[in-house]
């Protein structure tokens, strides 16, 4: 099922929301939490992105939300945001579906996966469009959804970031 709501015009809003939102963050970051932060950066398409995209679409084009949000960003790099979210660049992606193949989920259908969470937590993308995380840092572990769709998991995401930002306390995805 194509991600109807992902289009490039909204990816983009996204991208400089979050981007502004972790820059605001960073600003107390080392005063707040008593470290310096890493590179936390939402890091937007580009011509080796593309090509990695043609690769990606070689091996799984049903995944078009994938493709949506990879003609708009390259990457995602939260290292300081709770225990840190990672939105692999598809070069990654492919890479990963070379080496290990897609994830089993809960209903039985398999995911693509495209990001993590700090502590190792894969986060797996459904044929019909869910993201689902799994439980351990296994690609073998069980899988369970967390969102709805692509887009569902990016506004989650910017919520933890804000929660983050007004509390010092990430929400989970």
């Amino acid at each position: 099922m194509p991600e109807r709501d992902l289009d490039s015009s909204w990816l983009h809003a996204w991208c400089q929301q979050v981007s502004q939102g972790v820059s605001q963050l960073m600003e107390t970051f080392e005063e707040t939490h008593g470290y310096p932060a890493g590179d936390n950066e939402v890091a937007l398409a580009d011509d080796e992105t593309r090509d990695a995209v043609t690769l990606l679409t070689n091996h799984r084009s049903e995944c078009v939300a994938l493709l949506s949000l990879f003609a708009v960003i390259d990457s995602v790099s939260l290292p300081d945001i709770g225990n840190g979210y990672f939105i692999h660049p598809p070069s990654t992606v492919t890479a990963h579906l070379d080496e290990y193949g897609t994830v089993p989920l809960e209903n039985g259908d398999h995911g693509i996966v495209f990001g993590s969470d700090g502590g190792g937590n894969l986060f797996a993308l459904a044929a019909n469009g869910t993201v689902h995380k799994s439980r351990t840092a296994s690609w073998n572990d069980e899988f369970y959804a967390v969102a709805a769709s692509l887009r569902d998991f990016l506004e989650q995401l910017h919520d933890v970031i804000g929660q983050f930002a007004a509390t010092g306390h990430p929400g989970a995805l």
